[in-house]
């Protein structure tokens, strides 16, 4: 156990639960797990066997650990950050917390005790600076967090017997839901008897199923049997005819015997639709929208995005949040605390489909708040070279009142511009132009119809309106009017059936656009 065994060995051991006064975790592994209403047994292990919690817990815990724990230092001026990426804690968060798990697998180990033990426990293991070198995981039902003297520790129950104290400081614990703010309540036991209602649901489907959706009957035999012959007629009956895979099987009837099936109870066969209902109750457990754990009955394509988003809100938010105060409390050395931060990267979570994203992004570079590298890194791309794509626009008619920008309409065609602003904007046109003539040659190479062509045109204008306007803002022209039916002639003229357009003329349809516009 690393730091764990040292310590042991200074200690000693220390005896934790006797007959007398047993702990939880003896009754459940005695008792096969605390008792229900329904009279089934529930434990963790049991609990995760019940589809929908397993579910439930399947999907908190695979979107913490998928995405990346990142570390970041604080600018000096306060505002903004800057990515770290050769700290110790971001190699133990974003790639190996030990020599023999990777930082998913670690963290989703860990998450999922705190969704049914409601605490998620590793040791950390610091060098001789007292810097944090490992993180080891520790069970949760061998792990207790406990005060002595106004001081904090946990208790861990080593597997061979005894138990060793370690430090608050050298746990990391992530809690769940918790009164008394130390220790998360067990889910399993808090929620026992929701699951456990959900499992005796799913175990009297599947004892319906395996009679072959029927009660059973009644065999009469005109003789007296003795209890030995009931016995055998009743076992190799049971043989012949019981389950799935025996449903309608010829009978032979001897001796004059006789059948009679008792009729099946609709309420006894209707109850199985209950089973569906028991997903809401683990739905209502985790905070999870119905739709994710495979109840479709109020889902509808128009409010399943909504649902996505209240998720991440009013779910993910607040596990992210806890794991970052943890790690950013007793990961970091006092020195480093305020300057060096960890933080999960949701912003994954955060894309829309493709034409929302752009439609955002355009409106972010025009707005001047994004430039085209701020736009490349949220795609995963590599930013431009020599720093072409740290240019910021400035539309005129954006500028804070007072500070000169020119009323009078313009007439200039760009001469004054300066050749970074130019570049950027000309780079804009074209690559939308680009998209257009990539698309078009696609379409011509499987065949076009009479209609390609005109709602071509209408996907240019759709695509180009805003980049063509952000020029003629620049260039200090107001009416979008002309600017439209500039763009419009332009399209018109290129974007027809006799007029066949190839990749590299984008840069000069973009040239084009930007001299008409700066030219009327």
């Amino acid at each position: 156990m690393g730091i764990a065994s040292t310590i042991l060995a200074k200690l000693g051991y220390d005896k934790r639960s006797n007959t007398s006064n047993p702990s939880q975790w003896l009754i459940d592994w005695v008792g096969g797990g605390e008792s229900t209403s329904s009279g089934v047994h529930v434990t963790a292990q049991k609990a995760l066997k019940y589809t929908p919690f397993w579910a439930a817990v399947r999907i908190i815990t695979s979107t913490v650990a998928a995405l990346p724990f990142m570390v970041y230092e604080r600018l000096p001026n306060g505002k903004g950050k800057d990515k770290v990426t050769d700290h110790r804690v971001y190699t133990l968060l974003h790639e190996r917390p030990n020599d023999y798990m990777d930082a998913i697998a670690f963290i989703e180990s860990r998450q999922a005790h705190v969704l049914t033990y409601g605490n998620g426990y590793a040791e950390i293991q610091r060098d001789g600076g007292g810097r944090p070198v490992a993180l080891w995981p520790l069970m949760p039902d061998r792990t207790e967090r406990k005060i002595k003297d106004g001081l904090p520790y946990y208790e861990v129950r080593l597997p061979l017997g005894g138990t060793v104290n370690l430090p608050d400081y050298n746990v990391l614990h992530i809690k769940g839901l918790g009164f008394d703010g130390y220790s998360g309540y067990d889910v399993v036991s808090y929620h026992k008897e929701a699951i456990a209602y959900g499992i005796a649901v799913k175990e009297y489907g599947s004892r319906f199923f395996s009679g072959d959706g029927a009660p059973g009957g009644v065999l009469e035999h005109p003789k007296a049997l003795s209890d030995l012959a009931k016995k055998h007629l009743q076992e190799s009956w049971s043989a012949g005819h019981t389950g799935l895979k025996q449903a309608h099987r010829m009978a032979i009837l001897e001796e004059g015997m006789q059948w009679k099936q008792q009729a099946v109870d609709p309420k006894q066969a209707q109850a199985l639709e209950v089973q569906k209902y028991t997903v809401d109750d683990c739905s209502r457990i985790f905070q999870i929208p119905p739709h994710m754990l495979g109840s479709m009955d109020r889902a509808t394509f128009n409010n399943i995005e909504e649902q996505n988003l209240k998720f991440l809100a009013m779910t993910m938010l607040y596990w992210f949040r806890k794991w970052e105060q943890e790690v950013n409390y007793k990961l970091f050395m006092p020195s480093e605390k305020g300057r060096l931060f960890a933080e999960i990267l949701v912003d994954a979570l955060l894309r829309g489909n493709i034409a929302s994203r752009y439609e955002a992004y355009n409106k972010g570079r025009n707005g001047g708040w994004l430039c085209v590298d701020d736009i490349r890194e949220k795609e995963n791309m590599n930013p431009l070279p020599d720093g072409k794509g740290q240019i910021f626009l400035e539309p005129l008619n954006m500028k804070e009142a007072g500070t000169g920008a020119d009323d009078s309409g313009g007439t200039g065609g760009g001469d004054d511009v300066d050749d970074d602003v130019r570049t950027a904007h000309r780079a804009l046109i074209a690559s939308q132009f680009s998209r257009i003539i990539t698309k078009q040659i696609k379409a011509q190479e499987k065949g076009v119809n009479g209609d390609f062509h005109e709602n071509q045109r209408k996907y240019a204008k759709t695509i180009l309106t805003e980049p063509v306007n952000a020029w003629a803002s620049v260039l200090g022209k107001k009416s979008q009017e002309r600017t439209s039916n500039i763009l419009g002639k332009i399209i018109a003229e290129h974007i027809n059936k006799e007029t066949k357009l190839e990749n590299q003329d984008a840069e000069r349809l973009a040239n084009l656009t930007m001299s008409r516009i700066g030219g009327f």
